[in-house]
């Protein structure tokens, strides 16, 4: 609820604080007192279009701050719009006026544009004026309310979800046969692709391969020579460097008979010879003449530029051409599939579809039934209102799929008899319209969840005896403990019916008219309800009805 208001340099108001009750909180005054301006104020507050004829005269800006307490239903929805209350569970809204048109919002004291302060203040506040419709005007809006009335949160819980099962096979055919068409197109030379590839057999590893075979290929002369060279001085001959160790070896190993310290070296040299050994060893299939030499270069170099014209072509490498091969069979392997592919497709959608069908009709039956219902309530309380003339219809007409159902809601109201219901949202009479908005939140209080409802003038054009109605209708709304209810009325009776009620009243200072509010207690409220039933001349009698209609108004 809101539970602070700060307002700078609006019309009359120089500067005022005000901190609403919880409960039914009425608001009265002279007429020029100020009572539209605060509804001004706090619809500037709420993102309403900033006028710069708003700021007071004489002034560079405008200010409008208000404190909202949260109820815990409201956090996920404001997640959704990225803002975060503050540790005490409370959330600062505030709006900036400039002589120069510019605007400024503000939520926790973080700037934001200009719609995120109205999508976040339409869920903490509704305004309810002469030609306002807020949020019950939306389609969206009145669906979720009926929803909300009727329980169907199991229903549309089921229905979302095999909705959503549609919609993942809707794109999963769509996408499918695009890719045929795709495929369809490329196939000749997807066979062609996967020909070619295949007939050159390519083997991971081949090309490195071949380039080293190719090396030792075309400088055989030289491998053989150098090889030869290399063996023989290692261990292929009787001057070899193995023929000299085995020589040291034996002068070694008589050494240590008489040196015990020479027994290590005789040690090392066996390792030595063991890797000289190993390299000879390594070396010797070199020495051997090289038969064929000049045919198997000629067949390495034939297919290394195979593979070479294969990578150009299709501007890759080796591992590239294998997975260019893996990726055209199995496109040819779909193209050959997808026929049957979506024929099943088709099939499943086609019994999800049915199932949907069911979920979105039982939703329908539920809606027709809370319809007819909601109605029927409306209907009542806007009787007890002096409305007995006014048909309030609700209606679900069948659409399209959505994901909230296949019904197209709308709230119609007619104001007269004869006439056919219209829209909710293009009512031509103001009071009225506040009137069904009042019996709606009465019916609905349950399910509206709106932490603050504001009544502007609700009173206009009817009777006493309405406006007492009227008057305890807002204190049932206000008594479920959920909602606070702020009225700005002309109405004693009205008035008389709220827990709270304020003053609003012009006082000149420094030479100038500003408004200011307070609230008043109980021998001050039967002063002020006298005023308003007596007009200029408040008499003893006057002041006795006023006392009698506040303790009878009392709820």
């Amino acid at each position: 609820m809101l539970t602070s208001l700060h307002i700078e340099n609006i019309a009359l108001i120089r500067r005022l604080d005000l901190e609403p009750s919880a409960g039914f909180c009425a608001f009265t005054g002279e007429t020029g007192a100020g009572k539209s301006i605060l509804i001004d104020a706090i619809g500037l507050l709420c993102g309403a279009r900033g006028e710069r004829e708003l700021i007071r005269s004489g002034e560079e800006s405008a200010l409008v701050e208000g404190v909202f307490e949260l109820p815990a239903h409201l956090e996920k929805a404001l997640e959704e719009l990225d803002v975060t209350p503050e540790e005490e569970g409370v959330l600062f809204l505030s709006r900036k006026l400039t002589a120069d048109g510019r605007s400024t919002a503000k939520i926790n004291g973080r700037t934001v544009p200009l719609s995120k302060l109205r999508e976040a203040a339409a869920l903490l506040l509704n305004i309810h004026g002469q030609q306002d419709t807020q949020s019950l005007a939306s389609p969206e809006k009145q669906r979720d309310l009926l929803d909300r009335f009727c329980k169907n949160e199991a229903l549309l819980e089921t229905y979302a979800g095999i909705y959503g099962e549609c919609r993942t096979l809707q794109r999963e055919l769509k996408e499918r046969k695009e890719k045929a068409e795709e495929l369809a197109e490329r196939k000749d030379l997807l066979e062609y692709q996967v020909r070619e590839l295949k007939q050159a057999r390519i083997r991971p590893g081949e090309e490195a391969e071949l380039t080293a075979e190719h090396a030792l290929l075309a400088n055989s002369e030289k491998v053989t020579e150098n090889a030869h060279g290399a063996y023989d001085a290692l261990y292929g001959s009787d001057l070899s460097a193995m023929a000299q160790l085995k020589t040291a070896m034996q002068s070694v190993n008589r050494l240590a008979s008489v040196l015990p310290e020479c027994k290590e070296y005789f040690a090392r040299l066996e390792d030595v010879k063991a890797e000289l050994t190993d390299i000879a060893d390594s070396l010797f299939p070199y020495t051997a003449d090289m038969e064929d030499t000049a045919e198997r270069l000629t067949a390495v170099e034939n297919r290394l530029e195979k593979l070479s014209a294969l990578e150009r072509k299709y501007r890759t490498d080796e591992s590239g051409l294998a997975e260019k091969l893996k990726k055209a069979s199995a496109d040819l392997a779909l193209l050959e599939n997808c026929g049957e592919d979506c024929l099943q497709l088709e099939k499943d959608l086609k019994a999800k579809e049915a199932l949907l069908k069911e979920a979105g009709e039982a939703l329908h039956h539920a809606r027709v039934r809370g319809g007819e219902l909601l109605s029927k309530r409306i209907q009542e309380a806007l009787a007890d209102l002096d409305m007995p003339k006014v048909r309030f219809v609700i209606s679900a007409e069948a659409g399209d799929a959505t994901p909230y159902g296949m019904d197209e809601i709308d709230f119609s109201v007619s104001a007269n008899a004869g006439e056919a219901p219209r829209p909710i949202g293009k009512i031509a009479s103001g009071g009225e319209l506040s009137r069904i908005m009042l019996c709606l939140q009465c019916v609905l209080a349950d399910v509206m969840q709106t932490p603050t409802l504001i009544f502007d003038e609700i009173d206009t054009g009817i009777s006493g005896k309405t406006n007492e109605k009227i008057g305890r209708m807002m204190a049932q709304i206000a008594n479920t403990g959920n909602t606070q209810v702020i009225c700005v009325t002309h109405a004693a009776q009205l008035a008389a019916c709220a827990f709270h009620q304020y003053r609003i009243a012009k006082k000149e200072e420094n030479g100038r008219t500003q408004t200011e509010v307070r609230l008043l207690d109980y021998e001050e409220r039967i002063g002020e309800l006298a005023r308003i039933m007596g007009g200029l001349t408040v008499t003893d009698t006057v002041r006795k009805a006023a006392e009698e209609l506040l303790k009878g108004g009392s709820v």
